[in-house]
Formats: structure tokens, sequence, C-alpha cells
């Protein structure tokens, strides 16, 4: 017989967040950042009232990390999450005893409410999920707005499913399983800021003209920006004159919900690595003819079903369970840096277009998706849509904005709009 959701004290780490312990520093964690901002000063005290009624909501989100003697596992925290002042320099490493021990924070400015992850919690969807449903909480407590449910605002007064805390993977996963071997990809240099400091440039353009544009090369908006991104460093090392051979490759996180029909609220997400070799300079058109061929051979059940099954498999081995985690956190560390960060030169995420309830929209004045800093590429990429406009977010360890400025100055040169926004 299953213990009932708030009986439970423990859970086990899913397959997905496994890696993300090993790779804590004492000034590096692996965070992502959600904003959704409204028309009207955020009051504190009401968005407390809204955050506890939401938590009991998602129970995954009151545990906290612990390590044990083979792994690392979560455990229920009874204290009350703090909401603080938000910063011109965000995600700076959570430090989970001055945070009540919860692995995400709560950041107000104004009018805008921030949603900081460590990923080992949850992904995007699930971070999403839960930053939505705290403003429809928020709007009813402060405004008595009428609340509209939907599968990305979730009801506060509902108990918490089953199958939304579970290790999904372990439930997907086949026999035929393998890990995938790549090649050590280009890393573009710059001055690094300091360690404490992340580099923030978000353009936003009008979703309709650059859906236009993407159709024009018959492309999706994904496939388009993932393009664009290649075709920026290729440009970039053709500025600086620099002749590295290694491939220039970009990781496209994968929701994996649709494609198994599931709804857990912790991290259900894999990965593809596309790009281009440096055999010669190539046309965006060229660049997006392999971007899709590459995205069409992967994004498939085939393929991501058989990574997922070798990436738990991995952590089934007999050999490696049996190996103790103040040792296995050093080797998971060392590999994913190596297979990780190392087989790309970047990264894009794109949560797609937002489409919020009507009584919430009209509250709602944007929203935006930020990633955190590598260890070991120097940028990554964030995109979401909301209200006809999409946000397409840069954030870098290095000084220089060179990559940045090519890929936003293409696009203007395509007749797109380009509003800038930095924390610079």
């Amino acid at each position: 017989m299953k213990k009932r959701i708030e009986d439970i004290t423990w859970l086990k780490l899913d397959n997905a967040a496994t890696i993300y312990p090993s790779t804590i520093s004492r000034k590096y964690i692996t965070m992502f950042r959600l904003t959704i901002t409204l028309n009207e000063e955020i009051d504190n005290d009401i968005l407390a009232l809204a955050l506890n009624n939401v938590l009991k909501r998602f129970p995954t989100f009151s545990f906290t990390l612990k390590q044990g003697f083979f792994w690392c596992y979560f455990e229920k925290i009874k204290d009350k999450p703090i909401i603080s002042k938000d910063t011109k320099n965000p995600m700076v490493r959570i430090d989970f005893d001055k945070n009540n021990k919860y692995l995400f924070r709560i950041r107000t400015f104004k009018n805008r409410i921030a949603l900081e992850v460590f990923h080992a919690l949850t992904d995007g969807t699930g971070a999403l999920k839960f930053l939505l449903t705290l403003t429809e909480e928020y709007l009813r407590l402060k405004y008595k707005v009428k609340p509209e449910y939907t599968d990305y605002v979730l009801d506060p007064n509902e108990e918490a499913k089953q199958y939304e805390i579970e290790d999904a993977f372990l439930r997907v996963t086949s026999s035929k399983g393998n890990l995938v071997h790549e090649h050590t990809a280009y890393h573009p240099k710059g001055t690094k800021l300091e360690s404490n400091m992340i580099s923030i440039i978000t353009g936003v353009l009008d979703s309709t003209e650059l859906k236009k544009i993407s159709k024009k090369y018959n492309t999706t908006i994904t496939e388009f920006l993932c393009s664009l991104l290649i075709y920026s460093i290729q440009e970039l090392k053709r500025e600086q004159n620099i002749k590295d051979k290694k491939e220039i490759k970009v990781s496209i996180p994968i929701n994996l919900r649709n494609m198994y029909d599931v709804k857990t609220l912790r991290n259900f997400s894999s990965y593809i690595n596309v790009g281009i070799k440096p055999d010669h300079d190539y046309s965006l058109e060229e660049i997006i003819y392999v971007v899709q061929k590459q995205i069409k051979e992967m994004n498939n059940y085939e393929f991501l079903n058989a990574k997922i099954s070798g990436n738990v498999k991995l952590m089934k081995n007999y050999f490696i369970r049996r190996i103790p985690m103040f040792v296995k956190k050093h080797i998971m560390s060392f590999i994913e840096a190596k297979m990780g960060d190392g087989y790309i030169t970047t990264s894009i995420s794109n949560l797609g277009n937002i489409e919020l309830p009507k009584n919430m929209k009209k509250y709602v004045t944007d929203m935006n998706f930020i990633l955190g800093k590598s260890r070991g590429k120097p940028s990554c990429v964030a995109c979401i849509g909301y209200n006809n406009k999409i946000y397409i977010t840069f954030s870098s360890i290095i000084k220089e904005t060179d990559q940045e400025r090519i890929f936003f100055k293409t696009l203007a040169n395509m007749g797109l709009e380009v509003y800038i926004e930095s924390n610079r």
C-alpha cells in the first residue's frame, strides 16, 4: 500500500536530478529562473499567504537535498520558505541553510515575481506550473479574482496526485538503452566575469513577425533560433579569425511529457545536440537544413528512449551503486564536465508560447525565462513567448557580447524590431 503523499518524509532523486548535486561548488549551482510581471506592485504579505497555500499542491517543492552514504536524496522541510528582494544580478548560488533549506527561492521587485530553481528539484515545465499557480493564487487573494484552472494553473485546494511526484524515467525505461558518445565541441573564449556575476541580455521581438520569418525558411521557431545561434558563433569565429576545428554544437532540451503522456512535476526532459562541422562557412539556409535533418533523426521515441534507458541503466549499475557518495560525486562531476558541457558549444531552451487564462492575462504584462551560468560553456539561451512577444535571453559568464550582437543584428537585418534589455 502506497503512503499518502503528505506522509512521505523522503524521496529518491529522479534520474535526471542525480547529476546535479555532484556539480555543486562553493560558488556554483545549476539553476534557472522564471519571472512574471504584473501591472501593479507586489504585496509580499499576500504573496507569502499564496505561497503557503500553493506548496500543499506541489509537495516536492517542500523537500531539501541530503547526502546519504551512497546517494543523495530529498528530505521533507517543515519551515516556511522565505520571500526576498530581487537583485540586478540574478541566480547567485542559493545558500540552502539561509534559505530555510529550500531548493528554490521567490524574489520580488516592484511588479515582478521571480522564481529561481535548483535544477535537481524540477525542470522548466514543473517550475512554470508552480509560478503560474502561485500567481493565480496571489491574484485570487489580492483582487478576489475568480480562478480559472488549467493544465498549467493548478487548483491549490486539490490534493497532489501520486503520478505528479513520480520519477517518470523509471516507468518509461526499456531494456534497449545506450549512452551517446560525441566529440568535444568548440567553446568561444572571453574575459570571465567575477564568479558571482552573470551577464543577462534579452531581446524582445514580435512573435508573429518571427513566425513569418521562420515560415519563410520552412522551419519552426525553435529550429530557426537554434540555426541562427550556430550561425552567430560561426560568424564570430570568422570575425576573430579562429581556426579551431571542433564542431559548433547546440543542445536543445526536449520536454518528454507529451511523448509519454506523463504529468510528473519533477524533472522529465532529455536533450539532443545538433550542429555543424567546421569544413566550410555555412550559409544560414544550409545550417537550417542540417539542424532540421538532425532534429528529425533524434527527436523521436526510439532515439530518446534509448538515451533515457542508457542513463537509467548506468545509475542502476551494481558497481556504481556501491561507490560511496563522497567518491561518486567527484566521478559524476568529471563525467558531467566531459560529456555534458564538453560536448556542446551552447544550449537553447524554448518553453514555447504561454497562454494564460483570461482572468490572469489582464494582470500580467510580461514573462521571462533565464538559464543560469554553466561551468564549461560561456553562455546559453532561453526563450519564452507571451502576449504576442518572444523573449530571447542570453546568459553569459564573459564580458564580451559579440555573439549576442551578431545574433540580434541578424534578426534586425531581416526586418524585425528588436528591443534589448540587460542587467549590464
